[in-house]
């Protein structure tokens, strides 16, 4: 890498670090009211698509992660220094009652309010091992951040929901939302027109064990991304249970390339947000993120997989 380019690469990431301190400026100015991720996005002037996967890569912590964090580094000043009642530091952190308070310490850091009023320490990086994101050096060895440039067209993905991770893997959620989604398709004589089978990321994990959020998995008709043929359609099919149609826009997408098991496709991702994206400088368009399988996702999973990562450009 030249100067001038070692010179790029730090004025880019100044430029990030500065956005994503307004959103955390604004969480540490108000702690005591509801801090929504949109909001946030907003504060930070960045898609709410893409703003919680970069705030992890350069904090190391999720958003959820954060307020959390400082609501609890709050509470246990205020316990410490302030006599005020327990109900009222609780108002002042963001719960809406003493009970709240006291069950959020105890899960976050192995503590109660009155312990902490008491001298206690709290358990500090028990919340960040709940909470962290995956190691940044990690993510920097794992992937080839070598992207082809592609203009994809519009496309309508039929998709089932899976819900729910362990250790930071979907696999479960994955498994779940393929078993509903392949045998509508198959029973509605839809399998030869299936070309590429996808997955769409809506929610950012509040931890490792977040067993609430989603995984998109679904199926393009008549349009393989793998070899850009075909004009995306959208057939009639029955939807019931999680089943939907969901869309993404045209444009331009960066595509990366992983080759091995789905668990280290975190790292991989940590790695674009953090090394690739303000290395090179591209701005994001206001769109989510996807991948695409190269193999047929209905095949058990294994290390010899190769997975396609679209991030959408402007």
């Amino acid at each position: 890498m030249t100067i001038d380019a070692f010179a790029s690469t730090r004025t880019q990431t100044v430029r990030y670090l500065d956005l994503l301190s307004r959103a955390a400026a604004y969480i540490d100015g108000h702690l005591g009211k509801p801090l929504d991720g949109a909001l946030l996005a907003d504060m930070a002037a960045m898609s709410r698509y893409h703003f919680h996967r970069i705030f992890r890569a350069y904090f190391g912590i999720t958003v959820g992660g954060y307020i959390t964090w400082r609501r609890m580094q709050r509470a246990c000043e205020l316990l410490t220094d302030n006599p005020a009642s327990v109900n009222d530091v609780a108002l002042k952190v963001g719960y809406e009652s003493a009970q709240a308070l006291a069950k959020a310490m105890r899960r976050e850091l192995d503590t109660t309010p009155a312990a902490v009023r008491g001298g206690q320490a709290p358990r500090w990086q028990q919340l960040f091992d709940r909470r962290s994101a995956p190691d940044p050096e990690t993510a920097r060895q794992n992937p080839m951040l070598r992207p082809q440039m592609l203009d994809v067209p519009a496309l309508a993905v039929l998709t089932a929901t899976g819900r729910g991770m362990v250790d930071g893997v979907r696999t479960g959620a994955a498994q779940r939302a393929f078993a509903e989604l392949v045998p509508v398709v198959r029973a509605a004589g839809l399998l030869p027109r299936t070309r590429s089978w996808v997955a769409v990321f809506p929610d950012e994990p509040q931890g490792p064990d977040d067993q609430e959020a989603r995984m998109l998995c679904g199926v393009v008709f008549d349009h393989s991304l793998a070899e850009r043929t075909g004009a995306p359609g959208q057939p009639a099919a029955p939807l019931s249970g999680t089943l939907a149609w969901s869309h993404l826009p045209a444009g331009r997408h960066a595509v990366f390339t992983h080759r091995g098991a789905h668990t280290l496709l975190h790292t991989v991702w940590t790695a674009i947000y953090r090394d690739w994206l303000p290395a090179t400088g591209y701005v994001l368009r206001d769109a989510p993120c996807f991948i695409h399988y190269a193999n047929d996702p209905r095949e058990p999973l294994g290390d010899g997989w190769r997975t396609h990562l679209y991030l959408p450009l402007q």
